[in-house]
């Protein structure tokens, strides 16, 4: 995958954080699928994302139909399977390396093999989640830095075994 590859998004973790970074790349034009385990998490996500848009169309941060295309711009689902075409997906759940692990041991059987996994660890090596992937390779740190929709400070962080490639393009899409 190189830098002009990546035109699909997915966050994983509806919660404060994933809901956050689902906005930001929405908030930058690019579609995205905010993906959880169950309806009622993605609905809870998606209404995280309603709510801090109103927020912003209060201050006038957004006109009232900027927010709305934002809104559009982002799906949500509880079907892993939606995430096989995906180029780029970000985990954001909670901080637990076991939670973690499970989330890209599932990536790594639903994903496309060159798709890069992105975790949002901000106390885990990321090799370490990395490890439990068919393409170590492919993983990378991308923590953003909260709250994700309104700051624009995302750390991207490599293991000793990251693609240079998967890193550069990745840089890329977060540029």
């Amino acid at each position: 995958m190189n830098r002009n590859d990546i035109r699909t998004f997915a966050v994983i973790g509806a919660g404060n954080m994933g809901s956050g970074i689902a906005q930001k790349i929405a908030t930058e034009g690019h579609p995205v699928v905010l993906v959880d385990l169950d309806d009622q998490k993605v609905a809870r996500g998606l209404g995280i994302i309603r709510q801090t848009l109103e927020q912003g169309v209060q201050r006038k941060v957004f006109k009232p139909e900027q927010a709305e295309q934002i809104l559009a711009r982002v799906s949500g689902t509880s079907d892993w399977k939606q995430l096989a075409a995906t180029d780029l997906v970000i985990e954001a759940v909670f901080e637990d390396l076991e939670v973690k692990r499970k989330v890209f041991r599932r990536l790594g059987e639903v994903c496309k093999k060159n798709a890069i996994l992105g975790t949002n660890t901000s106390s885990f090596f990321v090799k370490d989640v990395a490890e439990v992937t068919p393409h170590p390779e492919r993983v990378l740190g991308l923590h953003f830095f909260y709250h994700p929709a309104k700051n624009r400070l995302v750390e991207l962080i490599a293991h000793e075994g990251s693609d240079p490639a998967a890193f550069d393009a990745a840089w890329a899409a977060m540029e």
